[in-house]
């Protein structure tokens, strides 16, 4: 990295990087004269953080060599400052990361790159760039209603790409895989891109097509991200694509605090279970019977405006953690959806569920757990899977005699979901526990 100062990628200039050239003059006053470089260096650099913009501190810093030295060492505070004017600091990190960091930002955010073509280094380096700033954004402490300066420049910095807007290419690597997953909040959020195409997946994949129940959706060894990827794409589409007709209307329609968010308001809480969240879910009847027939399908889901509801219903979950194991997970729903890992590693919670805005109907039941996935994927670490059911029975019924109690029930679904690190989005799958080929994918997301 050569010695030059790259600005931040907002800061007010020509939007061109300073000159890697340092000053030429050289100035080497004697012991006794008084003036700014007699000063400590440790006082230099103070004055040259008060200095308004990133741009003056360049100014300030090329009047001559020792200046330079003095403002840009290694450990200058002045690093800290600058990364300070457009980022969240985490408290861990030295001046020479913030160096490093800072002058890294600055140059690749100002890049062109288009993801839309097969993986290179360029984009490599870059997605690496976005994820540093994304596990930044999640976990970095902030003061009482402090807003996330690195967030906002998440934001921006999509803004100006194409990354979300292709979430399938030629040659991807595991990071693109869960760097997109795990900026699933940004990638629903029209102001930041577009909605991606019905080609981005395959619907017979997100149906669950031919495929055999009882073994696990969410695989803790084998945790497959590309086709959790494209279940991302499927709801990309079809909620923010208004010509869908399906879920479009209904979720532009929620206020933007309701909507998938990137950060909690405490970073330690990433890790915990939310309490409160808000989700819709896709089926399709008749299901094809063949690949051939999913190829051919007009429609993606029954959630259509034109032929089958007046309007989609957005579900609520209540859910609350169960301080001992009392809640289990019966045989009849290991037959579906077993239980994997350590028992150590398993949280159990139940809840309720109901429809947003209905306050007159009656609530229905959900029991389930949460698993710690420890395996890191794509870099990123934080992965939980989350298995519930959601049943219209009586909640005084002892789970005990689940069984008897579900063939009574109206009906009865399973859901098994893959949590994003951040811990703000549940992306997955459900199936209809009486009639298993009642099956589609859902997303929730914590309000």
């Amino acid at each position: 990295m050569t010695s030059n100062v790259p600005l931040c990628e907002n800061d007010q200039s020509d939007g061109q990087l300073p000159s890697t050239t340092q000053p030429a003059a050289i100035h080497n006053p004697p012991a006794s004269e008084k003036n700014i470089l007699g000063l400590p260096n440790e006082i230099v650099q103070e004055i040259a953080s008060f200095l308004p913009t990133d741009h003056d501190v360049l100014r300030f810093s090329r009047t001559c060599r020792d200046m330079w030295a003095k403002v840009f060492a290694p450990e200058s505070v002045v690093w800290r400052s600058l990364f300070t004017r457009c980022y969240d600091v985490p408290s861990v990190k030295a001046s020479s990361e913030l160096r490093h960091e800072y002058q890294t930002r600055a140059i690749v955010l100002r890049a062109k790159f288009n993801f839309a073509e097969k993986e290179d280094d360029r984009q490599y380096l870059c997605m690496r760039v976005l994820k540093t700033m994304l596990e930044e954004a999640i976990t970095v402490h902030l003061e009482q209603d402090c807003h996330s300066k690195t967030l906002d420049r998440l934001y921006e910095s999509l803004k100006s790409m194409n990354l979300l807007k292709y979430p399938r290419k030629e040659g991807p690597s595991q990071l693109f895989f869960a760097l997109q997953l795990c900026l699933t909040p940004l990638a629903l959020d029209s102001t930041v891109t577009q909605a991606c195409h019905r080609t981005d997946y395959n619907l017979a994949t997100l149906y669950s097509f031919a495929e055999e129940l009882g073994e696990p959706y969410i695989d803790h060894v084998n945790l497959d991200l590309e086709k959790m990827l494209q279940m991302r794409s499927f709801w990309q589409r079809h909620l923010l694509t208004a010509s869908e007709l399906t879920y479009s209307e209904t979720f532009a329609s929620l206020p933007a605090y309701m909507k998938p968010q990137v950060r909690k308001l405490d970073p330690d809480d990433g890790c915990k279970l939310s309490t409160s969240w808000l989700g819709v879910y896709s089926c399709l009847h008749p299901l094809p019977e063949t690949q051939e027939e999913f190829e051919l399908l007009n429609r993606q889901t029954c959630a259509d405006l034109e032929t089958h509801v007046d309007v989609i219903d957005v579900m609520t979950l209540k859910l609350k953690v169960k301080p001992n194991a009392d809640v289990f997970w019966p045989q009849i729903c290991r037959e579906i959806i077993p239980l994997v890992g350590p028992e150590i590693r398993r949280v159990y919670f139940e809840g309720k569920q109901n429809i947003h805005g209905i306050t007159d109907e009656e609530d229905n039941t959900i029991f389930g757990f949460t698993e710690d996935i420890d395996v890191t994927y794509g870099e990123f670490s934080g992965w939980t899977r989350i298995c519930f059911t959601i049943w219209q029975g009586d909640t005084s019924v002892n789970y005990a005699a689940f069984r008897t109690a579900m063939a009574d029930a109206e009906w009865v679904h399973s859901y098994e979901a893959l949590i994003i690190p951040g811990g703000r989005v549940m992306l997955g799958r459900w199936v209809d526990t009486k009639d298993q080929t009642g099956r589609g994918p859902f997303i929730f997301w914590d309000v």
